[in-house]
Parts: C-alpha cells; structure tokens; sequence
C-alpha cells in the first residue's frame, strides 16, 4: 500500500466562494482555500497545486480569466497542475495546456447528484465533457454523499471500469455549517463491500482524502486493502502531494 501525505499540494480556488450551497459541501471547503490571487507566495515552497473554486449555477468553475497566468507561473516556477473542474457540459479544452491532470466527480444517478448539487447531468453528459481531454483524467466517487446512504456507488464503479484503470473513493464527512452537518456517513461495512467491488476493475484503487478519520477509519483499514492511502497526519509517506498525480 502506497502512503500518500496530500500535503505537498496546495488546493487553490480561482472564486472567492461558491453560490451552489451544495448540501454536503455548503461552500466550507472553499474558503478554507488560498484564492488565486495569492498563488505568488507559493511558488517557491509548493511544486503542485489543486486548481478548483466554486461553480457557478451551471455547473462551470471559471478557470479562463487565470489560465494565462497559470501557464505563466507553471513555465517559470516548473509546477504542475491538478483541474478539478466541477459539471463543465462541454470539455474545458481550454484547460489542456495548463493542466497536468484532471479530477472529476462522477454520479451515474443523475437524481442523487440533483439532490446533493441542484444541478442534473447524466452519466453520459459527465463522461462527454471528460473523455475528450487529451491529459490524464481520475475520477472520484464520494461514497454516502447522500447524507451517508448507499445509492449510485457500486454502478458508478460498473460504468468507470470500461474507460479508467485507476478511482479515487472518498466518503462522506458530514461538515459543520452543511446541510448534511448532522447525517452519519456510511457504516464501515458499506464502505467496505464498494471498495471491495473497485478493487475487482481498477488497478488502483485509492483511499482519498476525503473520509472520516479516528476510530472510523481505524476499521476501515481493517477491512479494506487500497493500493494507495492518503493520510493527511501520516510522517512517513512514500508520496507527498495531491494522489491524482500518482
């Protein structure tokens, strides 16, 4: 198992909010994120960023207006960069230049996702704005988004198996200030039979950043075997940096 401390990439959001108040999120992880504005004070200490921000209504993170800036900040400084780049309808080719990978949330319920974002994109509509990016892609399953249920999880897995040899399976923390700050995220046992179905079609299955920790995930690792393990706390890593860039 390959530890990974998530560490050595800085998360950067090109907004200064998010309008969505998506249930699971409410815009908290945003602002605990260095707006892009600052990335000059990173250079020199951080090698990788998480490029993201909050999406406007229809699904689109706004990227364009920093990309000649990225670009210009990824020649000088040698960075790499990570797009993580919301429900876009169409492929954001304009990114490919400047990005080095793309991570992607994936739904195959396009109900669960307009429950959780108020947004609705179809499987098809997700992988179409995807697949076409010429750069490496991961997609990421939140396991229990849906207030800690088990929904589109296990065929989610069974549609991404076909085009992706490596998924990023988070879990869901339920987050003060949130709509689902009171839900429970799913039992370790749930967790547990969808990482077991991943790692029957991946080469790599990882454990993402994401998930609760303490004694939850104690019994996770008891009864899952992910080829990587990101652990924010961990001193000793084989990895330092965003998994994506495995």
């Amino acid at each position: 198992m390959v530890i990974v401390n998530p560490s050595g990439t800085l998360p950067i959001s090109v907004t200064k909010g998010c309008p969505m108040n998506c249930k699971h999120c409410g815009g908290v992880y945003v602002k605990s994120m260095t707006h892009i504005d600052n990335i000059e004070r990173y250079v020199n200490k951080y090698k990788s960023f998480l490029i993201s921000g909050g999406m406007s209504n229809d699904g689109i993170i706004p990227f364009s207006p920093y990309l000649n800036k990225l670009k210009e900040l990824k020649r000088t400084y040698n960075l790499q960069y990570n797009f993580h780049i919301g429900f876009p309808k169409e492929p954001p080719f304009e990114i490919i230049d400047v990005a080095d990978v793309v991570s992607f949330d994936f739904f195959s319920d396009e109900n669960v996702m307009q429950e959780v974002y108020t947004i609705k994109r179809t499987k098809d509509e997700i992988l179409s704005a995807v697949l076409p990016l010429p750069i490496k892609k991961v997609p990421h399953i939140t396991i229990g988004i849906l207030c800690g249920k088990i929904t589109h999880e296990e065929k989610s897995i069974e549609i991404l198996k076909d085009y992706f040899d490596t998924i990023v399976l988070n879990i869901l923390i339920p987050t003060k200030n949130t709509a689902y700050k009171d839900c429970n995220p799913p039992t370790v046992d749930e967790v547990a039979k969808v990482f077991n179905l991943a790692k029957k079609h991946f080469k790599s299955v990882i454990l993402g950043c994401m998930h609760p920790h303490g004694k939850y995930r104690k019994e996770l690792l008891e009864k899952i075997s992910p080829d990587v393990f990101v652990n924010s706390a961990s001193k000793n890593y084989d990895f330092k940096g965003c998994c994506s860039f495995l």
